[in-house]
C-alpha cells in the first residue's frame, strides 16, 4: 500500500494535506507510513485498557475471589494482569513494527534500512499506549466503579489522533493525547523529551 499512496492521493492537495497533518510533514511515503504506525499504537492502546480492565471484570465477576482466598496476594493478581497490559502491548508494537518493516523494506527492496527504520518506529509507540494503560491503573485502583472511564480515555485519544488532524484542531487540543506528544516516525527529528 506504501508504494500505491502517491497514486491514491494523486494531484489532489486535500488529501496530501491530511496525510501530511497525520503523519508529518515529510515525504508522501513517510506520513503514510507514520500515520499506520499511529494506528498501530492506538490499537496496542486499546488491547492494554482492555488488559488492565480485566482485574474488573474478574472482581465483579466473582472470580478474583477464590484467587485471592489462597496464598496469593492482591499485588501478585494484579501484577500478573499487568504483566500483560505493559509487556503484550511493547510485543504487540514489536511484532507490528517488524511486520510493518519487512513489508515494507521487501517491497522497497531496502529490508536492511526499512526494517529497523520501521520496527524503532513502532516502539516509539510504547510511552503513549504505558500512558493510557496507566490511566487505567489508576482509574481501577482509586476509583473502581469508574474504572470503565478508561474506555473513554482511550476512545478520545483515538478520536483525536484521527479526526484532529482532519478537522484542523489546535495544538493544545492534540496534546491532550498522550499521542500528540510523540514524533511522527519515520521521517521526523527524534528528541528525549517526548518520551520521557
Amino acid at each position: 500500500m506504501t508504494h500505491g499512496v502517491a497514486d491514491l492521493v494523486g494531484g489532489n492537495d486535500d488529501t496530501r494535506e491530511i496525510f501530511e497533518r497525520m503523519g508529518g510533514r515529510q515525504d508522501l511515503t513517510d506520513a503514510f507510513l507514520a500515520s499506520m504506525i499511529g494506528m498501530l499504537g492506538m490499537v496496542a492502546a486499546l488491547y492494554a485498557v482492555g488488559c488492565v480492565l480485566r482485574l474488573r471484570g474478574e472482581e465483579t465477576g466473582g472470580r478474583a475471589e477464590p484467587v485471592l482466598a489462597t496464598a496469593v496476594s492482591r499485588f501478585t493478581w494484579a501484577t500478573s494482569h499487568l504483566v500483560f497490559a505493559f509487556l503484550g502491548t511493547a510485543v504487540v508494537l514489536f511484532v507490528g513494527g517488524f511486520a510493518m518493516g519487512l513489508g515494507h523494506g521487501v517491497a522497497a527492496e531496502d529490508v536492511g534500512g526499512q526494517l529497523p527504520r520501521l520496527l524503532g518506529a513502532a516502539l516509539a509507540q510504547v510511552p503513549a499506549v504505558w500512558a493510557l494503560a496507566a490511566v487505567a491503573v489508576l482509574l481501577f485502583g482509586a476509583f473502581p466503579k469508574a474504572s470503565a472511564a478508561a474506555w473513554a480515555a482511550a476512545g478520545g485519544c483515538l478520536a483525536i489522533g484521527w479526526l484532529g488532524p482532519a478537522l484542523e484542531l489546535p495544538q493544545s487540543v492534540m496534546n491532550i493525547s498522550p499521542f500528540g506528544h510523540l514524533p511522527r516516525l519515520p521521517g521526523a527529528e527524534i528528541s528525549a523529551a517526548p518520551f520521557l
